[in-house]
């Protein structure tokens, strides 16, 4: 783990999840549902992290990155071109002031710069996006994608670290990236009549 400023470690105590920032911990979260305030928090933290990073935390990451936060499901690059572009709508018809569409490769680079610094994750089957629990620390991560409510939780516990451990160790094989996905249907819809019927 790399030792960050303590302003970092300041904006993360006031997330709801601070105790998420530890690699490795032994449980399930839940990436919705997110507190406006602890959305801002994130978004703090996040800027921090940039700085500290020595990366720019421009206007356009800082609002997909919300996005991704708001979001209740995972949420893919159209959707959030879409959103962002009736908002830029909803600006102009407030302000009276013209504004560029918002441009397909500006938040596909905005989102590659959000994967980089470890703040989302891309879920390759879905070809969508959702916030990390962990934003604060590199770890490897599975995903627990539900089939018939779209819930995702993810787990990045000692097991999957250990996997991770294996490849580099024994197989001496370097991991550019890894994406753990496991379809199924979640608890909560299995106690639902139709998911068991």
């Amino acid at each position: 783990m790399i030792d960050r400023p303590s302003n970092i470690d300041q904006a993360a105590k006031s997330d709801q999840s601070a105790h998420d920032t530890v690699s490795g911990c032994a449980h399930l979260h839940d990436v919705y549902d997110l507190e406006p305030k602890t959305i801002t928090s994130r978004i703090e933290a996040a800027k921090l992290q940039c700085q500290s990073n020595g990366v720019r935390f421009t206007s356009l990451r800082q609002q997909v990155y919300k996005m991704i936060l708001q979001a209740q499901k995972p949420i893919g690059a159209y959707d959030l071109i879409t959103e962002l572009q009736q908002a830029r709508t909803q600006n102009i018809a407030q302000s009276g002031t013209q504004s560029k569409n918002v441009a397909p490769p500006t938040v596909y680079r905005s989102l590659d710069f959000l994967l980089q610094q470890g703040l989302i994750h891309q879920l390759t089957s879905l070809n969508a996006y959702i916030p990390c629990c962990h934003p604060r620390s590199r770890h490897a991560a599975a995903f627990f994608i539900c089939e018939s409510c779209q819930h995702v939780q993810e787990c990045s516990s000692l097991p999957v670290q250990e996997v991770m451990s294996y490849a580099k160790e024994d197989v001496g094989f370097e991991v550019s990236q890894s994406v753990i996905e496991l379809r199924g249907v979640c608890q909560s819809c299995q106690s639902t009549p139709a998911a068991t019927s």
